[in-house]
C-alpha cells in the first residue's frame, strides 16, 4: 500500500524508488534524533557536556567531507560512492554498541558526522539522475516532504523504544539507524538512473584543486544561502528557547508548533518547490525567503511583549507560519540554484560546496543562536532579521554575476534560459 502511494507520488519509476529509499533513511535518522541523546547520558553514562561537544565535533568534520567525496562521485559517478556512504554510516551506527566512554564516542562521532554529510550532495546529484533536469526541483520537493514523514514516523517508533526505558530498547535504536543505512544502499543498487557523465581532469595541478571553491561568484552564491539556512538553527534551538525563557506562552508550546512546522511543509513543499527550476525563480525565492524570515522575527521578538497567554500564542503562530514559509522557499531556492549556477563537468563537486552552508550552519548555528540572538533579546532578533535582509538583498547582484561566468556560458547548459537578467 505504501509502496502504491510513493510510486504514484513520483515523478517516475526511478524517482519512486529514490523516494523509498528517502523515506527508509529518514525514518532511521528520526529513530536516532529522538533517543540519541538519551542513549549517550544514560547507556554510555556521558554528561551531557560532552554530547554537546561530540555533535559539535561531528557539525565541524562534517565540513570537510561533501567536496572530496563529491569530487570521487564525478569521476566514477554519485550512486557508488552514496552506496559507500551509506555503507560506513550503517557501520558507523552499529559500533555505537561497542562506545564505553568519551574517547570511543568522539571517534565514531567524528566519522559518521563526515560521512552523513558528504552523502547529502550525492542524494541530491541522484535526484537528477532520477528525473532529468526540468522536473528536478519538484522531485526535490517531493524528497522532501518524504524525509519529514520518515523523520515523524522514526521518532514514534523511538517513542516506543523510550517508554521501554530499558538497554536493550535503546541500543535498538542505533541498530534500527544502522538497519536503514544498510537497507538504503541495497536498494541504490537495484534503481535505475540516467547515465553519469564522468568527469575528466586534465592534470592535477594546484589550480584545479577544489575549483568549485576557487569559484568565487558561486561559492559566494553559497555563502548568500548559507545566511538563510540560519533558519535551521532558528528552529530547532532559538524557538525552544525563547518561547520556554522570555515569552508567556506554556512550555508544551513548543512541541506543537513543531508539529505545525512539519505539517505545513509536508503540504506545501511541493507547490512552493513548482515553478523554480530556471536560476531567475530559484533566485526570486531566496529573496522572498529573505523577507519572510525577517518578518517572523519581528514576530518571535513581539511574542515576549505580548500581555497575555492567548495573544503570545497567536504571534508565535504567525511567527512559526512566517518561519515555516520561508523555509520552504529557501529550500526551493537553494535546489534551483545550487544546479543551475553548476557546470556539468564538475556536478557533484559543485553540489557538495553549494551544501557547505549547511555543514557550517550546522556547527555554528546553535551558537549564533544561543549567544547572539536568545542572549540579546530583541537587539538579537532586530541583528537576524536584518542578517536575513541582508542576504535577500545580495541574492540578484550575486546570482547574476554567478550566471555569466564564462565557462558555464561556454559549455553547454542543460537550462536554455540559464542566465539572469543584469539590470
Amino acid at each position: 500500500m505504501f509502496g502504491s502511494f510513493i510510486d504514484r507520488f513520483a515523478v517516475n519509476r526511478s524517482g519512486a524508488g529514490l523516494l523509498l529509499v528517502g523515506f527508509i533513511d529518514a525514518t532511521g535518522t528520526g529513530l536516532y534524533l529522538a533517543g540519541s541523546a538519551l542513549f549517550f547520558t544514560k547507556i554510555v553514562g556521558l554528561s551531557p557536556a560532552q554530547v554537546g561537544f561530540g555533535l559539535s565535533l561531528a557539525g565541524i568534520l562534517g565540513i570537510l567531507g561533501p567536496i572530496p567525496f563529491g569530487r570521487l562521485a564525478d569521476r566514477w559517478g554519485p550512486r557508488p560512492v552514496l552506496m559507500l556512504l551509506h555503507a560506513c554510516c550503517a557501520v558507523g551506527f552499529a559500533a555505537y554498541f561497542f562506545v564505553d566512554g568519551l574517547v570511543s564516542f568522539l571517534c565514531v562521532v567524528g566519522l559518521l558526522g563526515i560521512a552523513e554529510q558528504a552523502a547529502r550532495p550525492m542524494g541530491q546529484a541522484l535526484v537528477e539522475l532520477a528525473v532529468g533536469t526540468d522536473r528536478r526541483a519538484e522531485m526535490a520537493a517531493r524528497m522532501r516532504v518524504v524525509y519529514n514523514v520518515g523523520y515523524t514516523v522514526g521518532a514514534l517508533l523511538a517513542a516506543v523504544a523510550l517508554q521501554i526505558g530499558t538497554r536493550t530498547s535503546f541500543l535498538t535504536i542505533m541498530l534500527g539507524d544502522a538497519l536503514s543505512f544498510a537497507l538504503s544502499a541495497t536498494l541504490l543498487a537495484f534503481l535505475k538512473f540516467r547515465p553519469h557523465t564522468r568527469a575528466h581532469r586534465a592534470g592535477t595541478g594546484p589550480r584545479l584543486l577544489f575549483p568549485a571553491l576557487r569559484d568565487h561568484w558561486y561559492a559566494a552564491a553559497a555563502g548568500v544561502n548559507a545566511l538563510l539556512m540560519l533558519h535551521m538553527a532558528l528552529l530547532s534551538v532559538g524557538v525552544p528557547l525563547w518561547i520556554t525563557l522570555h515569552t508567556r506562552a506554556p512550555d508544551s508550546l513548543v512541541a506543537v508548533l513543531l508539529v505545525v512546522n512539519t505539517v505545513l511543509a509536508v503540504l506545501f513543499q511541493v507547490r512552493v518547490a513548482r515553478g523554480t527550476e530556471k536560476v531567475t525563480e530559484g533566485a526570486r525565492a531566496l529573496r522572498r525567503a529573505g523577507v519572510v524570515l525577517a518578518l517572523c522575527c519581528a514576530c518571535f521578538a513581539t511574542a515576549a511583549y505580548a500581555d497575555s497567554t492567548a495573544l503570545t500564542i497567536g504571534v508565535l503562530l504567525v511567527a512559526m507560519v512566517l518561519l515555516t514559509a520561508g523555509e520552504l522557499l529557501q529550500s526551493a531556492g537553494q535546489w534551483s540554484l545550487s544546479f543551475g549556477l553548476a557546470p556539468t563537468r564538475s556536478r557533484v563537486e559543485y553540489l557538495a560546496t553549494f551544501h557547505l552552508g549547511s555543514s557550517v550552519q550546522v556547527a555554528v548555528g546553535p551558537v549564533l543562536m544561543t549567544v547572539g540572538v536568545i542572549g540579546n533579546g530583541t537587539a538579537g532578533w532586530a541583528a537576524l532579521a536584518a542578517v536575513f535582509l541582508l542576504a535577500g538583498f545580495c541574492v540578484r547582484p550575486v546570482v547574476s554575476a554567478a550566471a555569466r561566468r564564462p565557462h558555464l556560458r561556454d559549455e553547454t547548459p542543460d537550462e536554455p534560459e540559464l542566465g539572469v537578467r543584469s539590470q
